[in-house]
């Protein structure tokens, strides 16, 4: 007897779905904020992640911007603005989870 003719047809297989990209699968850092598809952790994890994302970004462009180039600069100004919003959403979302969590304020 094969390990496949001892598989049932009752046997469930887990089909794993991958990870959100958030930058790529949401619209802005607000939009994760407010995904109640994913709890709390979750969403703190993914902006996190965003932010890391956003911030490796904004130093590449710093180290390869020339003081000439308005387009670098306003791609480093655009990253800026990104990684602002990123972290207020992120603030938020560690604020609700800390309190989900019952523990206080600890700013």
């Amino acid at each position: 007897m094969t390990e496949h003719d001892a598989m049932t047809s009752d046997q469930a297989v887990e089909v794993r779905t991958p990870a959100p990209d958030p930058r790529r699968d949401y619209a802005s850092p607000e939009d994760l904020r407010e995904d109640i598809a994913l709890d709390l952790t979750e969403r703190e994890r993914l902006l996190r992640e965003w932010k890391h994302d956003v911030e490796r970004q904004l130093e590449s462009e710093a180290e390869g911007m020339s003081a000439s180039d308005p387009i670098a600069a306003e791609r480093e100004a655009q990253l800026a603005a990104e990684v602002r919003r990123v972290n207020k959403a992120l603030g938020s979302v560690e604020r609700d989870n800390r309190a989900a969590r019952g523990e206080g304020e600890v700013d």
